[in-house]
């Protein structure tokens, strides 16, 4: 049976065997890697894009309805929300990429997207950073597509493919230079 996904708008929860996916896109994206004979990871790992902190510096906010409830059933007269000191850690940020596949020597991560929330577009931006430091730390080739339809994912394959063969190509000149045979 199906079911709406309330945390993603207009989607609407769906499985493949034994996973379930958040969309039909999602469910659609992991057929047709499948069915071309990729092996994607459906969610495989959350990245940590920024490490959260315990903070020094005072923060205060308006309580939430719950502390005004009780605050009011504690006997304060106050009917307006209040501010209320905010303490303990600011988490971190973090970005599970919906699927994951090696393609050669290139990792290949795919964001499928119906509507973009409020966040994305800033983890977006994080996430390529991080995909870039990893690269200039390690040498880790990487590509990252945000795909809305089955035709830009088939052109999104179509990219990696020629992206990998550039990168081999650029590989076999680096190891083979013209005058290794002198």
């Amino acid at each position: 049976m199906q079911r709406r996904n309330k945390k993603i708008r207009n989607a609407t929860v769906c499985q493949t065997g034994n996973l379930t996916f958040k969309s039909q896109l999602e469910k659609s994206v992991y057929n047709t890697l499948q069915q071309l004979g990729f092996n994607p990871q459906y969610e495989p790992e959350t990245h940590t894009l920024w490490d959260g902190f315990d903070p020094v510096t005072p923060f205060y906010d308006k309580e939430s309805d719950t502390q005004q409830k009780k605050r009011l059933e504690d006997g304060d007269k106050n009917k307006s929300k209040i501010l209320v000191h905010k303490k303990g850690k600011i988490t971190g940020i973090r970005y599970t990429p919906d699927f994951y596949f090696k393609y050669g020597k290139l990792d290949v991560y795919i964001e499928t997207k119906g509507f973009e929330n409020d966040v994305f577009y800033i983890k977006k931006k994080m996430f390529r950073y991080f995909l870039d430091k990893r690269y200039n730390d390690t040498g880790q080739h990487s590509i990252f597509f945000e795909i809305y339809t089955k035709k830009q994912l088939l052109q999104a394959i179509e990219i990696t493919k020629n992206y990998e063969e550039s990168i081999r190509k650029n590989e076999e000149v680096d190891t083979n230079p013209p005058w290794k045979g002198c």
